[in-house]
Formats: structure tokens, C-alpha cells, sequence
């Protein structure tokens, strides 16, 4: 049989915690759960003692201090000596049949370097507020589709993944990204000659925080940044690597910067906020379109012109749902 460990990074969602770790540990296949703390302030601790209690064979352990978002997920991952790992948020929950099903996919495809499944979307109170599927059909995607697939995101219905050890081992687990570090990963597996199985079947539940009107300018920063780097750093070597054409990262790099671009006409910024958004949007992806952009944010008409965008992605989630339910 074989051997899966689901592991747990969390810090400061003791209210979903214990739903995750009971998920978990309720799998028809029998899996090692590791929980690993980071540093939490608020009551963490305390509802993983009485899980502990109540679960002796579960491994828990407290990091001292914090290390990060990329940094104690890679620490939990690497401690179970399994030849499968399931990473797991905190506030996200898996069904009964998830690592059975996964896994049996791994099993048909042994250069698969992860599986994923479609999942059922949940807000804070965990009320469903939609199903997740990809527009491809269930089965194994080999490296090189990935890699080109990967140029226009991360390529998942939710970050919720069952990889194959040795894959993980191959690439070091995350690099030290603050953000995009999940994408990341999946381009340098994808490099490496790891492939991917999809499942279309609903496996977990991933929950999506509710948005606010006002955005915190370091966050947004860092999330720009992350993806630069991903696609200086891994993306482009691994094009480079095969002499493929760099066109389609280039349009894909000026995409995502357009798309970020709305996070400017967001109040509550200073006008040195704005100034260090726009240089991170430029490094991300330049282009006469983003520079328009910058110019009819900051006037009074941005919210007219915006009307477009919003349209296109309302016609856009319309389309997918409908697709969603062809699929189901």
C-alpha cells in the first residue's frame, strides 16, 4: 500500500483548524497528518493540544518562530518519510475519498509529479458558493503541456495538491517567494519532467476570504513581485532551456500587469503607494496599454471606462459555469 502523509501549515485559523485535521484523519485511505504551527498568536496551541488528545497519532509541532509562507510549508512537507505528501491549508477541508482517488491516478501515471481534483468553493461561514473544474478533461497532463499551460497561471482548480515525494524532492520544495510560490513549483516540476493528473471530480472544499474595497499596498507588492520572479527566475530558464519562443510569457507578463493595474484606482493609497505599484507593474510587464491605464485610473471617468473589464468578466465566469455544469 501506499504511503501518503497529509500535511498542515497553519497560523492564526484555530476557528477552521480542527476541521481540517478531523478531514484529514477520516480519509478511507489511511494517511500520517502533520500539523505545523507557525508561530500562531492567537489560540492555536491551545485546540491543537486537545486534538493531540484526542488523536495521539497525530504529529504536531510549534515553530518557534515564524517562518513564512513558503517557509513552514516546506518544513511540514519534509518532514513525513512517505512516498506521497497532501498539502492542506488550514481552512480548507477534504472529502472522505480525496487521497484514495488521487492516488490511484498517481498510480496509472508514474511521472505525475502532483494530482488535483475540482473543488467546491466555501466562504468564511463555509456556505458553498460555487464548484471549481478546469476546462480540461480528467487524466494525466505530461511535462511539457504543463510547462506551456503554466505561462497563463497556476494551472489547478485550488491550491489543494497530492504530490509524489521524489517530485518534490527533485526541486527543492518552495523557493523563497513570498507569493506565487505555489505556481512556481509547478513550473519547476514541469521543468524537471513531472507531469500533472486532474481528477474533475469535487475532492475538498476550498474556502475564498470575501474581498474588501481597500487593499494593503506591501501585500499587493509582494504579490506583483512574486510573480516576476517566477517568471524571471523559472519560467523563462525553463523556456530558455528548449529554445522556445518567449512571445507568449511576454503577452502573458503584460496581461497580469493590466489585471493588477485596477489595484490603482483602489482608495486608501498614498500617492508614494501608487508610485511604488506602478514601478512593479512596469518590471512585471510593460506596455503602452498599462501606461493608458495609469492615466485613466487617476481620472475622474476611470470608473466609466472600467465598465468593459467588469463586463468581460461577468460574460467570463457565465461561460465557465456553464461549462462547470456540461462537465458535471
Amino acid at each position: 500500500m501506499n504511503t501518503v502523509a497529509i500535511c498542515i501549515p497553519t497560523r492564526n485559523q484555530s476557528p477552521f483548524l480542527a476541521q481540517a485535521v478531523r478531514s484529514a484523519l477520516a480519509q478511507t485511505h489511511p494517511c500520517e497528518v502533520w500539523v505545523s504551527d507557525d508561530a500562531s498568536t492567537d489560540n492555536t496551541p491551545e485546540i491543537m493540544a486537545e486534538l493531540a488528545k484526542q488523536f495521539p497519532q497525530l504529529h504536531s509541532h510549534r515553530q518557534e518562530q515564524n517562518l513564512g509562507i513558503e517557509g513552514n510549508p516546506t518544513w511540514v512537507m519534509q518532514q513525513p518519510q512517505t512516498e506521497f505528501i497532501v498539502r492542506l491549508d488550514s481552512d480548507d477541508v477534504l472529502e472522505p475519498e480525496y487521497v484514495a482517488i488521487l492516488l490511484a491516478g498517481m498510480a496509472a501515471h508514474p511521472k505525475a509529479g502532483f494530482a488535483h481534483a475540482a473543488v467546491r468553493e466555501i466562504n468564511g461561514q463555509g456556505q458553498e458558493q460555487k464548484l471549481r473544474r478546469l476546462a480540461r478533461d480528467s487524466g494525466f497532463q505530461d511535462a511539457e503541456e504543463s510547462l506551456r499551460a503554466s505561462v497563463t497561471g497556476y494551472r489547478v482548480a485550488a491550491n489543494i495538491c497530492l504530490f509524489r515525494k521524489a517530485a518534490l524532492d527533485a526541486v527543492g520544495y518552495y523557493q523563497k517567494l513570498s507569493f506565487a510560490e505555489d505556481w512556481d513549483m509547478a513550473v519547476r516540476l514541469a521543468d524537471a519532467g513531472w507531469g500533472n493528473v486532474y481528477v474533475s471530480e469535487v475532492l475538498a472544499n476550498y474556502r475564498v476570504w470575501e474581498t474588501v474595497d481597500k487593499i494593503r499596498s506591501r501585500r499587493k507588492l509582494a504579490e506583483i513581485e512574486g510573480c516576476r520572479r517566477m517568471f524571471e527566475e523559472s519560467l523563462i530558464p525553463a523556456f530558455t532551456r528548449r529554445n522556445w519562443s518567449l512571445a507568449s510569457i511576454t503577452s502573458a507578463r503584460r496581461r497580469l500587469a493590466l489585471h493588477h493595474g485596477v489595484s490603482l484606482g483602489v482608495g486608501g493609497l498614498t500617492d508614494e503607494q501608487k508610485e511604488e505599484l506602478q514601478s512593479a507593474l512596469c518590471r512585471l510587464g510593460d506596455s503602452v496599454a498599462l501606461r493608458l491605464k495609469f492615466l485613466w485610473i487617476s481620472t475622474p471617468l476611470a470608473p466609466v471606462f472600467q465598465f468593459p473589464t467588469m463586463l468581460m468578466a461577468t460574460v467570463k465566469a457565465w461561460c465557465k459555469a456553464t461549462l462547470y455544469k456540461g462537465h458535471a
